[in-house]
């Protein structure tokens, strides 16, 4: 099961503060910042599992491939050619 992490709020508040300082120290944006910031720590794990699930999903289409063929073959080729199928 995964733990899921928030980030905590000085890590919310350093962010919030390079985003202040990246629109130039520009005043009247602190909520947007503070969100934005929030948004942006939030988003990081979310970009982990989107590179990662790719490859479980592939895994298991692969299987569902793999047991569509089977089903196939036995259709085709009856379940005597198929002799581990036998029940």
């Amino acid at each position: 099961m995964t733990t899921i992490r928030y980030p905590t709020e000085e890590q919310v508040r350093a962010r919030a503060y390079q985003l202040y300082l990246d629109r130039g120290g520009q005043h009247g944006h602190d909520r947007d910042d503070w969100l934005q910031a929030e948004y942006d720590l939030m988003q990081l794990p979310i970009q982990k599992i989107a590179k990662i699930e790719p490859a479980a999903s592939r895994k298991k289409e692969s299987r569902k491939l793999a047991l569509v063929n089977l089903v196939q073959a036995a259709l085709l080729l009856g379940v005597e050619a198929l002799p581990h199928l036998k029940t």
